[in-house]
């Protein structure tokens, strides 16, 4: 079950890509580059200066109609590492760190909430850039970044190989399933050697068919061609800088000026 709704999840995020708009693909990689390097450089207490950060995916909800909702209710799995990590601050950590309306919080629940709110918010950044560009824009990206030409090829063909492993595993499982008499139970200890190296044999094999074909369309040689619609403009690649000054500038305002700290010491004044 765990390997079909592996392989559902990357079918669904192909069929539901957005459109890309009038933004490069390029300015919206450094945009979540810039969110990811400025959210994990808040501390542990931090709460209220790192809630100002959640103005970017709520500015995608409500001005690119990106479902966040939804891809929580699918993959809100994602964060019970995170959860999980972050459960045990609470015995360990019992000096009060903040007050809340006069009841003081430990600070092991206050690290907790700030572990908790940016997993949260980086998989709603990270599911979102893939919802809007996919794996191909991703590549692309990477090749307007003048980047080795072999990287962003081997992000797409990874891409396609995790799905040709997750296939070939559910094929080999059910196929041992049905000649050991054993159907929905799991695979015996004394067979995870065979199993795991026969899925990589099996698994390279059906790689070796991909790397043919890539070779017959004369992608072989690592290189990543954009076509012609794609190629930038003069004002696609002045609405990309202007979208990544932007976001760039209200992250370091965020970071360094902490509004939210300012505006809940404001409140308290009032």
């Amino acid at each position: 079950m765990v390997g079909k709704s592996a392989v559902e999840a990357f079918h669904e995020l192909e069929r539901t890509r957005q459109e890309r708009g009038s933004v490069p693909p390029v300015a919206r990689l450094g945009v979540v580059v810039a969110f990811l390097l400025t959210l994990v450089s808040f501390g542990k207490y931090d709460l209220a200066s790192l809630s100002a950060l959640a103005l970017y995916p709520v500015s995608l909800v409500c001005f690119e109609q990106m479902p966040l909702f939804s891809a929580f209710r699918r993959y809100w799995f994602l964060l019970l590492p995170v959860l999980l990590l972050g459960a045990a601050n609470p015995f360990f950590d019992r000096t009060p760190a903040a007050s809340i309306g006069g009841i003081a919080v430990s600070g092991g629940w206050l690290s907790f909430a700030v572990l908790a709110l940016k997993g949260t918010l980086s998989l709603a950044v990270g599911w979102s850039l893939l919802r809007k560009m996919g794996v191909e824009g991703l590549a692309e990206a990477f090749a307007e970044l003048r980047l080795p030409p072999s990287f962003g090829l081997s992000v797409m063909l990874m891409h396609r190989y995790v799905v040709l492993m997750i296939k070939e595993m559910n094929r080999m499982r059910d196929a041992y399933a049905l000649r050991s008499g054993t159907l929905g139970r799991a695979i015996r200890p004394s067979s995870w050697g065979p199993f795991v190296g026969l899925l990589l044999m099996r698994s390279m094999d059906r790689a070796t068919c991909v790397q043919t074909a890539l070779e017959l369309r004369g992608g072989g040689n690592g290189l990543l061609r954009l076509s012609a619609s794609e190629t930038r403009n003069g004002r696609s690649i002045a609405v990309g800088v202007a979208y990544f000054i932007g976001w760039a500038t209200f992250f370091v305002t965020a970071r360094f000026l902490e509004p939210m700290r300012h505006l809940g010491d404001l409140i308290q004044v009032l």
